[in-house]
This record gives C-alpha cells, sequence and structure tokens, in this order.
C-alpha cells in the first residue's frame, strides 16, 4: 500500500443538530417484507464553512435503486414531502413507505401527501436505524464513497456530487440485482 500511495479513508467525527420529537411509537408495517416499500430518510453533509445541508433520499429495496432525491439547507417537512412527490412522478408507486419517526416524516403536510397517494407508512423503532437498514446503508457507502472524501465549499457543489453519484450508483455500480 506504501509503494502505490495507498491509504485507508478514515470517517472524520462530526457535531450534527440534534433533533428530539415526543410522538408514540408507530407501527412497523413492512416488518421485513421489502416486496411492496420504499424507504425514506435524510442524512447530513457538511460544508467547509461548518453549516449543513441535508439529503433526503427514497430507496426502492427491491431494485437497489435511489427513486428520487433532494438537497436543501434546510431539514424541513417541505424537503420530505417534495423529495417523496418526485418519487411517484415516473414510476409505479409502492403501498408501503418506510422511516423513521423524525418529526419531518410524521408531519401532517407528509402524513398527508402519503394519504393522498394512497400509501401506508410504517416507522422504524424508536432509536433502531437498522429497521430502515436499506436507505441506512445507501447513506453510509455515499458517505464513504463520496461526502468524506471531498470538501464542499456550497450547497450547489453538494448538488452537483450528489446528482452524479444517485446516477452512477443506479446505472453503473455493481449492485445484487440486474438492471431492469
Amino acid at each position: 500500500m506504501h509503494s502505490m500511495n495507498i491509504h485507508s479513508v478514515m470517517n472524520k467525527k462530526y457535531r450534527k443538530p440534534s433533533t428530539h420529537n415526543d410522538y408514540a411509537q408507530r407501527d412497523n408495517l413492512v416488518h421485513k417484507d421489502w416486496h411492496a416499500a420504499w424507504c425514506a430518510d435524510i442524512t447530513y453533509i457538511p460544508l467547509l464553512n461548518h453549516q449543513w445541508v441535508y439529503l433526503a433520499s427514497v430507496y426502492n429495496p427491491t431494485k437497489h435503486k435511489v427513486v428520487a432525491h433532494q438537497v436543501c439547507n434546510e431539514m424541513t417537512a417541505e424537503l420530505v414531502t417534495r423529495t417523496m412527490k418526485k418519487a411517484v412522478q415516473n414510476t409505479k408507486k409502492p403501498i408501503f413507505l418506510h422511516s423513521d419517526m423524525g418529526s419531518q416524516y410524521t408531519s401532517n403536510q407528509f402524513e398527508t401527501l402519503l394519504t393522498n397517494l394512497n400509501i401506508k407508512h410504517s416507522y422504524s423503532l424508536k432509536g433502531h436505524p437498522y429497521d430502515n437498514t436499506y436507505i441506512e446503508n445507501f447513506h453510509s457507502m455515499l458517505k464513504r464513497e463520496l461526502v468524506f472524501q471531498t470538501k464542499f465549499e456550497s450547497i450547489e457543489e453538494v448538488i452537483a456530487s450528489i446528482d452524479w453519484y444517485v446516477r452512477w450508483y443506479n446505472k453503473e455500480r455493481i449492485s445484487l440485482v440486474q438492471s431492469t
């Protein structure tokens, strides 16, 4: 490794903003049966100026593809709602959407959208991100393969890089499923 100038990539620990909600636990309708479900989550991406931008993603676990994504400088119900609307535009919608119980996903705005789309909302158990393993894995790979190796100066740089990565991930990256 030394002679070829190869080195490991270390993940830097960041202090990301904390969030909290007091909602009662809602039902997990998927129970690890993902054939009719998509999953959704938000992840934090740091900028060089120590500000954060937020990536909301919707993922289809049976096709191992990102269905939609949006980057924004605020982590709001509007962000996840716009992302979900984008996800259902050009593809067959799922029976279930699985997410955590963050305030964006439990908001009236997001719940109303899912009701209008006739999509049932399934939730991870509080404090159990592994209930939403597919989207957590995608965000983890994205961070290891792109975010932790890049110093972003602006949200525009993040948007361009994430757009490239998602296209590459969906079309070229080695996957467990065949392209359809």
